[in-house]
């Protein structure tokens, strides 16, 4: 724990001894006109700087560099601590001002993990404890690249078309989510699995508004678009089409937002009620016990309680979330997830983010029952005894400037392992925003 956490702190401070006295030599007009080191939207972001010409021409640059020390406290596996980091860059082109139609955009989102994480310690969860250091890593890269184009349509229609990069999509919503750069960790609730969404998508996503609502039409290939073949042959296995709505609505003049979200594909998957047979079977012959079809259904709901004086776009509040799959071949049967978060806990830190929140994702029946069937009949392994997997997160993000955040989080876990025992996970996390 200690090495790790020191180098997450090392790093912070090194930013810090570097360019804080600069703040310290800015004089007080240079501060009232948003020059300040500390009040400056990134680090190397000022009025009238390079950033700023960029955007005036077209090109709109966010790099930032989340640091995580992270390990268990308490349960089976490694307490040993890890150390990690992932850097983002992010270029959005207004095509427009580039010489191009009006309402044209392009979108690059390129990443990189280096060092450990602590999502495989030999404690038997089943979910990431670290969303962001998971992914693209479990798609077998520690780099990824989505290039996304956009077409608006006046004030109210848009549709895009390319490689979806679905954590920044989970980062947007206001009270929930975050991607786990921002807010919580655990991909439970960071980024909510269903098992239809890959956490990289190829394809088309529509968004069309109206007064009193939103309605979002995805039509996507089935598959992790990590994987190349995707792009060379798509839809070569089947067609997801998602379709969801979201309605604004007002509680005692607080905003809400509550959508629905129903999910159909014609991917083939492993027909769960044949586990047993996978005993018998030749492996040439697993073919043949394939389902064709899934569907997904879920519900949720954001609604704040409290809005920052003066920022109605920034306060607390309520969300929640409940869904339901077919749970064959889906191995997600349902989740939960309910929890408090948002800005501004205390009057004198708005910009602080806080967040307490707790989930359970229940396994398919069939899933359960059929490794625990072959588990009987083989030399003892924990690991085909499974159920529902649950737990807990807080965390606390301190705004020290707008380029520099450090969060404390903390995470107990009921393992989907039934001879595990309940983890719990700590972690610092430290963000610059370049």
């Amino acid at each position: 724990m200690g090495r790790s956490l020191k180098r997450v702190i090392a790093v912070t401070m090194v930013t810090c001894i570097v360019f804080l006295p600069e703040v310290f030599a800015q004089n007080v007009d240079q501060a009232d006109n948003g020059t300040s080191l500390c009040s400056r939207p990134a680090l190397f972001d000022c009025p009238g700087g390079a950033r700023q010409t960029l955007r005036d021409r077209g090109v709109n640059i966010d790099a930032r560099l989340t640091q995580f020390s992270q390990g268990v406290l308490d349960g089976d596996g490694s307490k040993s601590w890890q150390y990690g980091g992932k850097g983002d860059l992010i270029v959005n082109l207004d095509m427009s001002k580039l010489g191009l139609w009006r309402g044209f955009s392009v979108n690059v989102h390129q990443e990189w993990i280096y060092g450990e994480d602590a999502n495989n310690p030999g404690n038997g969860e089943l979910f990431p404890f670290n969303t962001a250091l998971a992914y693209p890593r479990l798609g077998g890269s520690d780099s990824e690249t989505a290039l996304t184009l956009r077409q608006q349509f006046g004030d109210s229609t848009s549709l895009s078309f390319g490689k979806f990069n679905m954590l920044s999509v989970a980062a947007k919503k206001p009270l929930a989510g975050g991607g786990g750069l921002d807010t919580f960790m655990n991909i439970g609730l960071a980024a909510p699995i269903s098992g239809v969404t890959p956490p990289y998508l190829f394809g088309f996503i529509g968004v069309h508004k109206i007064e009193n609502a939103a309605f979002t039409l995805m039509v996507y290939d089935p598959r992790n678009s990590q994987d190349q073949e995707v792009i060379k042959n798509p839809f070569s296995e089947g067609t997801t089409t998602s379709i969801s709505a979201t309605f604004p609505v007002k509680v005692a003049d607080n905003k809400g937002f509550y959508s629905v979200r129903g999910v159909y594909s014609s991917k083939s998957g492993f027909d769960l009620n044949l586990i047993p047979a996978l005993l018998d079977i030749p492996p040439e012959s697993e073919s043949l016990l394939a389902k064709k079809g899934y569907w997904y259904l879920s519900a949720a709901a954001q609604q704040y309680l409290y809005h920052t004086p003066g920022n109605p776009d920034a306060g607390w509040g309520l969300f929640l979330e409940a869904a339901a799959s077919d749970g064959n071949p889906n191995p997600l049967k349902w989740h939960f997830l309910v929890g408090l978060g948002g800005q501004g806990l205390h009057p004198g830190r708005p910009q602080d983010r806080w967040g307490v929140g707790y989930f359970k994702y229940g396994l398919s029946k069939k899933l359960v029952d059929g490794l625990a069937t072959i588990g009987n009949t083989i030399p003892f392994d924990p690991s085909f005894f499974i159920r529902d997997e649950q737990g807990v997160e807080i965390f606390y993000n301190l705004h020290v400037t707008p380029w520099l955040r450090i969060t404390a989080d903390l995470q107990r876990v009921k393992p989907h392992e039934q001879g595990r025992p309940d983890v719990t996970v700590g972690a610092v996390r430290a963000q610059i925003r370049f």
